[in-house]
């Protein structure tokens, strides 16, 4: 076992752990809190552009900080709910289930983090390196990310 396969499983393991720790409901609607940001952010920043200071001249700053403003309240809001509704899971006795639900969404993250950063290093030259080659785990991982590859955007895909 190599450097590169203790990392991938330490990666899917601390997911794991943390999804466990969280439970379901929680890693669920953080996830879910995530997407809400951001289409609240690219669908309301313009309404929010009055609250950012005019002393910011540059009206492409003023912009990313009303964009910014507007997915940091949306994610503070959507990790209340969460924390709300996890603790009311827990609350009506579904803590081990919303336990063990949290472990198989925290593998899944974990995974989907290592896939990303399998297809990051392999922009690179990691994957000449001796150690990657050598990995149980990275021609697996290698495949697994070229066949996401066709899911990404053109321009992405195409690196």
């Amino acid at each position: 076992m190599s450097f590169f396969d203790i990392a991938v499983l330490v990666v899917i393991v601390l997911s794991a752990l943390l999804g466990w720790w969280r439970g379901f409901m929680y890693e669920l609607f953080s996830l879910l809190g995530w997407i809400a940001a951001y289409i609240a952010a690219t669908t309301m920043s313009d309404q929010a552009l009055p609250y950012i200071p005019e002393a910011i001249k540059v009206e492409s700053i003023r912009s990313a900080a009303a964009f910014a403003l507007v997915f940091v309240v949306t994610l503070i809001l959507a990790a209340v709910f969460a924390w709300g509704l996890s603790k009311l899971t827990k609350f009506a006795g579904l803590g081990g289930v919303d336990g063990k639900f949290g472990i198989m969404f925290g593998v899944l993250r974990g995974v989907l983090v290592v896939l990303a950063l399998v297809w990051i290093g392999g922009l690179t030259s990691l994957p000449e390196q001796s150690w990657w080659k050598d990995a149980w785990t990275s021609k697996p991982l290698h495949q697994a990310a070229m066949y996401a590859r066709d899911y990404l955007p053109t321009q992405t895909a195409q690196r």
